[in-house]
């Protein structure tokens, strides 16, 4: 026989059961009338038992759910009570971490879900609510993390709202928050997201005089090459400044600035050579060196096109088992292989055509190669 819960227990049960009713809704059809409930039912147990022992990790898990309820449905007005409730939760005790830590999380996701709903001034506005947090709570890496995480969001959200000073502004909280916490390993991921944001957003503007991505661009991409190489490396930050690396070797070769997206190109290559360098960075040094051989060719340069090839073919040789470098080497041939038969040297399209053939023989079984040689025998090669 099990004992009769105690009274006081009564209301902690009640609020374990609406917390856990939350979370049975998270992945499955919500029951939007059930989930309000259970709320609902969460926030009236914590505000007349304010003081019960067990309560606060509950409500914080509670309201947790709620707002990832919301997210997911697009319901706003779930988003915002959830952040409310939390707020509500920290101002009860300053010395518990974790409402905190909960609601600097939260005001992140508010955030999101304002500019995504509401647009940027709102979401400028729930941004600055993560930076009080951050202020009054500096020294919890928690909240560094979710603050690093609310800036490099706002890089992004400011961007393509026109407010290039917010996104300086982010860039900057970023930079001290890295300067503040230099051993939080989410810091500097965040603050390497934040950077690779403005690369890629200036990357994809073609305008040269009113956007000038040689200024902006390239310093905020040498700062993010700078704080992915910074001890310890981490992998995951060497693929993110590859991927910014690439980007404006891109958009350096679509506007015709073929010159200095080599020198860029250099710089991945540079990055590929480090030990934490994985595949994904063999890739976009693939990626790159065929955009930059189409780029020249279509300038009339085969010529330093084709020495750009023999590094692409060295690559591939040391990956030959990498479907997608291959194919960039493959589609690199074939563009070299045409614009020397457009010139008139069958002897370097010949070298080249033969270097192909035997890439696409080692690899009978790649249709992808397959489509390239097909692509060739139409062109009369």
């Amino acid at each position: 026989m099990t004992d009769a819960p105690r009274p006081q227990d009564r209301p902690l049960d009640a609020a374990r059961g609406a917390a856990q009713e939350l979370a049975d809704q998270v992945l499955d059809t919500v029951d939007l009338v059930a989930v309000n409930t259970a709320f609902r039912t969460l926030t009236d147990i914590a505000e007349n038992h304010p003081s019960m022992e067990g309560l606060m990790r509950i409500a914080v898990s509670g309201a947790t759910r709620y707002m990832a309820i919301g997210r997911r449905i697009g319901n706003i007005g779930v988003v915002r009570d959830a952040h409310l409730f939390l707020a509500t939760l920290s101002l009860r005790d300053e010395d518990d971490p974790l409402p905190h830590r909960a609601l600097a999380e939260a005001s992140v996701d508010l955030m999101l879900a304002e500019a995504q709903q509401t647009g940027f001034p709102r979401a400028l506005e729930t941004y600055r609510t993560v930076v009080a947090i951050s202020h009054a709570r500096g020294n919890d890496p928690n909240v560094a993390s979710a603050h690093a995480k609310g800036a490099a969001n706002l890089v992004a959200l400011a961007l393509e709202a026109n407010a290039p000073l917010e996104a300086d502004k982010a860039l900057e909280d970023l930079a001290r928050l890295e300067a503040a916490q230099p051993g939080i390993l989410l810091v500097r991921q965040q603050r390497c997201r934040g950077l690779f944001n403005r690369v890629a957003h200036a990357a994809r503007r073609t305008e040269v005089e009113d956007h000038p991505m040689d200024v902006t661009g390239m310093s905020d991409l040498a700062t993010l090459i700078d704080v992915a190489r910074r001890l310890p490396v981490d992998p995951n930050l060497v693929d993110l400044a590859a991927e910014g690396i690439f980007a404006f070797v891109t958009g350096l070769g679509t506007r015709g600035e073929v010159a200095l997206a080599r020198r860029h190109y250099d710089d991945l290559a540079a990055l590929a050579q480090l030990a934490e360098a994985g595949i994904l960075v063999q890739r976009r040094l693939a990626d790159a060196a065929f955009n930059l051989i189409t780029d020249l060719c279509e300038l009339g340069e085969p010529e330093v096109a084709t020495l750009l090839y023999g590094d692409l073919s060295g690559l591939s040789v040391a990956h030959d088992d990498d479907r997608s470098i291959c194919l960039s080497h493959a589609k690199a041939a074939a563009n070299l292989v045409l614009t020397h038969r457009d010139r008139g040297d069958h002897a370097a399209a010949d070298v080249i055509a033969d270097d192909l053939r035997g890439l696409i023989l080692a690899h009978p079984e790649d249709m992808d190669l397959m489509e390239v040689a097909t692509f060739l025998d139409l062109a009369d090669v």
